[in-house]
């Protein structure tokens, strides 16, 4: 009997543990939201987390939406643009990032994901996608989006982030975004930020986007790949840095406004040169390096983006039509920031938004009565 019970347990402890079940959360007000961030930052299992928002605006009412991520191996994803189509109001999605808003009117930043611990050596992700991020106001920056992840990677899609407000701010961190991967990789994609300024008590403006680490890993990444990023309250602030080291993929972009490649941050110690590679931009001028070392620089301009002064997207007439780089390292999502085919044309156009329309070409040139070659 005792042999038949040893041989039971032994059995019982041989089977397979089956994976913890993803915790979904549809939310469609903000008590939900809240109610979900406070599930996901108590929660301890290893299950994936997800929090779908329904297309609405959501405010902050003066207190940012923030959480501390608690699970030790799940992958935390916060994305917009969800309906219903059956019988949850969570069923399909539009990657348009126009129809779900966190919307801090002023009074707060706005929202804030963080994890600083895992189990083993999981490596969770954290996702952020399809949302309008606006009106964040703070003296501790970013105003806008906050990620910072410890062990995994970070992946920010079709977002627009505006109308952030960071005075006196005591830190350097970017006044729109801040994603901060530890050693891992960072990929911001189809972004469109404009309208955002910051002052450092240090002096100077702050970034509209940082890309941060205090840890170091010569073997990252970090894409920034068919993002619009327009430095306010004009071209002379600094539009995008990337500081710490690794390898640094800039393709795509619309940069109107200073770029800075830099290895040296407080505290990460001697940190390895970045190297650099700039591909298929739109900028106002030469990023400055700080030690960063040029890898590619193809296909790069200065000209005057030519963009729509509302939406921002680029005109008929814009050199940003179909100039981007096909097939970017790091990928690119399949629709633009406005949830449009990313693809319109002979090529990707270089931004976050694509153009929906065929440019208009220039009327044939005839010779002696014939038309030119």
């Amino acid at each position: 009997m005792r042999v038949a019970r040893s041989i039971l347990l032994s059995a019982i402890l041989l089977l397979p543990v089956p994976p913890a079940a993803a915790a979904l959360y549809c939310v469609s007000d903000e008590s939900q939201l809240r109610a979900a961030l406070a599930a996901i930052g108590s929660s301890f299992d290893s299950a994936p987390n997800e929090i779908r928002l329904t297309r609405r605006t959501f405010f902050t009412g003066t207190q940012p939406f923030a959480v501390q991520v608690s699970g030790p191996t799940g992958d935390t994803v916060i994305s917009g643009g969800w309906a219903g189509a059956g019988s949850t109001p969570c069923d399909v999605q539009s990657a348009d990032a126009r129809l779900s808003v966190l919307d801090a009117q002023g009074t707060s930043a706005v929202l804030a994901i963080r994890r600083n611990s895992i189990s083993g050596n999981a490596t969770p992700l954290i996702r952020v996608a399809h949302l309008t991020i606006r009106n964040g106001s703070t003296t501790s920056p970013p105003a806008g989006l906050a990620v910072a992840n410890s062990f995994g990677d970070i992946e920010v899609d079709n977002v627009i982030v505006h109308g952030h407000r960071a005075a006196n701010a005591q830190s350097l961190s970017g006044v729109a975004i801040t994603l901060d991967s530890s050693s891992r990789d960072i990929r911001l994609r189809n972004a469109l930020v404009y309208d955002n300024q910051g002052q450092s008590v240090f002096g100077g403006a702050l970034a509209s986007v940082l890309f941060t680490s205090l840890s170091l890993n010569a073997n990252r990444n970090w894409y920034a790949t068919n993002n619009t990023i327009l430095a306010g309250p004009d071209e002379t602030a600094p539009a995008l840095r990337m500081q710490s080291d690794g390898n640094f993929w800039v393709i795509n972009n619309v940069l109107r406004g200073g770029v800075t490649f830099t290895s040296s941050i407080t505290g990460a110690g001697t940190a390895v040169d970045p190297q650099a590679r700039l591909l298929f931009n739109n900028t106002v001028g030469a990023p400055v390096l700080d030690r960063a070392t040029i890898l590619a620089d193809q296909g790069n301009t200065q000209a005057l983006p030519q963009l729509d002064p509302v939406t921002r997207a680029p005109l008929p007439s814009s050199p940003l039509v179909n100039a981007g780089l096909g097939a970017p390292p790091g990928g690119v999502p399949g629709a633009d920031a406005f949830g449009q085919p990313r693809v319109f044309g002979t090529f990707i156009d270089v931004g976050a938004v694509e153009l929906q329309q065929a440019p208009v070409l220039p009327d044939p040139v005839f010779a002696n009565g014939f038309e030119a070659p």
